[in-house]
């Protein structure tokens, strides 16, 4: 399956929504402040038709997706999260995957595309496995590096 990249264009915008939200509570000191909760990791398989199972997630009035009820992968199956670029300039943020989550990501039929969530908040529905690693397209370095703080906060306090 393959789900056009306008449809990364109207999802991309609630990653940075969600990247405002993760910014915004930073606590003024680090002594008497809480540990920061790091968000959820979730790469679910995705649909543009209606698969049995499957829930529908409203992209916009017109476009509507279709998603496992379980994912695929999780934030257990994590091994590193990079922010990296492709060649042709375009922004993606790096999972690496233990044993288990290649295996899981291995057993996902070709016809099925990504839908991948941070915090509960759809952040991607363009993914793609790559050797032991799953990459998810962002909009921008802004919205990756909102994503890499609200994954991994302690990187955000160094």
């Amino acid at each position: 399956m393959k789900i056009s990249r306008k449809l990364g264009l109207v999802i991309l915008p609630l990653a940075v929504a969600l990247a405002g939200c993760e910014t915004v509570k930073k606590p003024e000191t680090t002594e008497a402040a809480a540990p920061v909760q790091a968000a959820s990791v979730d790469v679910y398989t995705a649909s543009d038709k209606v698969i049995k199972g499957f829930r529908p997630f409203q992209l916009s009035e017109q476009q509507t997706i279709y998603v496992s009820p379980t994912p695929v992968i999780t934030r257990d199956n994590l091994t590193t999260i990079n922010h990296v670029r492709d060649n042709q300039g375009r922004t993606f943020i790096k999972l690496g995957l233990n044993p288990a989550g290649v295996d899981a990501l291995s057993k996902v039929d070709k016809q099925y595309g990504y839908a991948t969530t941070i915090g509960g908040q759809l952040a991607s529905i363009t993914g793609v496995k790559q050797g032991s690693d799953f990459l998810f397209m962002v909009r921008d370095d802004a919205t990756a590096d909102a994503i890499m703080k609200a994954v991994v906060p302690q990187q955000a306090a160094k």
